[in-house]
């Protein structure tokens, strides 16, 4: 090798060198860089978690194009839950409406009629007013009904557990329907074996559990039906059931009855009274206690509701 060409070889190698290591940092920049953006799409995704379902921390993300995958799955989830809310939501509000729409226009047809007809009779007065104060209070009924389901779901209204007999309870809603059952000619029954049913439990909460579904049955019932309260005991919870040999509920109808507003017949359910939201608030106050309320029924054979509560040993 000339002495003119000694320097090539250093200079090849020093450019290798320089080549090298300009390689290396481009790719220890580009390792941070993506780094860098796969942590700050995993805080995004985490940030937007809402339950366990979402999408795996961007600590477990081994790419970009993972991380970007993570944060698509956690924004369409998000966007599904607000579509989901968001019908909740106009449903709900659609229902309300219409369930109080219903009586206020009852309401104003019976008072404008008195009001603009000066000469109609006293007994057709009557009977006006006396349809719009019914009215008044299903109106009254189903404010009263949407604050309380409206407690139970914000956690403000918490049963007050106290010990009491069942069977006591039972017997006194018995007793204070049994003209609106005689007037629908159904007949009530109390089915108890032990001369007691010692429970732990809200007894006023309970109490509204045990009349609205006692009242549903002889809504429902046909004519010379028979509603039977039965109580049983399994040792560590007693079984409150209400059963009848109505009309029953259809199969198709039977996973939504316990919907806010859900009606199987709404004109029927109308004509009957009520809210609309008794089976919902019975829902609400036996999940309350920790317990779930069933259902069983037929179409043209009956229906049977239970729930459990807690037993409790009877004091000394």
């Amino acid at each position: 090798m000339s002495a003119d060409q000694t320097w090539v070889q250093p200079v090849l190698w020093a450019s290798t060198a320089v080549f090298f290591l300009a390689g290396s940092l481009v790719s220890i920049l580009w390792i941070r860089r993506e780094r860098r953006i796969r942590l700050g799409l995993g805080k995004i995704i985490d940030a937007e978690k809402t339950d366990d379902s979402s999408p795996a921390s961007y600590r477990a993300a081994k790419d970009v194009e993972e991380a970007l995958r993570n944060l698509f799955e956690s924004r369409s989830a998000e966007l599904a839950r607000m579509k989901m809310m968001e019908n909740y939501r106009r449903d709900y509000v659609g229902n309300v409406s219409h369930e109080l729409k219903t009586p206020l226009f009852s309401i104003q047809g019976y008072l404008e009629t008195v009001l603009d007809d000066p000469e109609l009779d006293a007994e057709t007065r009557q009977l006006f007013l006396t349809k719009a104060l019914k009215n008044v209070n299903r109106l009254g009924q189903i404010i009263r009904d949407l604050d309380a389901i409206t407690k139970f779901e914000s956690g403000v209204l918490k049963p007050e557990i106290q010990d009491f007999d069942a069977l006591v309870l039972v017997h006194d809603v018995v007793e204070s329907l049994e003209l609106q059952a005689q007037a629908k000619s159904v007949n009530l029954v109390v089915n108890a074996p032990e001369p007691s049913y010692w429970v732990q439990a809200d007894p006023s909460l309970i109490r509204q559990v045990v009349t609205n579904l006692a009242i549903n049955s002889i809504k429902y019932s046909k004519p010379e039906g028979q509603t039977k309260i039965k109580l049983s005991s399994t040792g560590s919870r007693v079984i409150v059931e209400v059963a009848d040999n109505g009309i029953g509920i259809k199969s198709e109808h039977q996973s939504r009855i316990f919907e806010r507003f859900y009606r199987v017949n709404s004109d029927r359910s109308r004509d009957t009274g009520g809210s609309g939201l008794g089976l919902s608030i019975c829902k609400h106050i036996v999940e309350a206690h920790g317990e779930q309320i069933q259902v069983i029924s037929t179409e043209g054979a009956g229906s049977t509701f239970s729930f459990g509560l807690k037993a409790k040993g009877k004091p000394n």
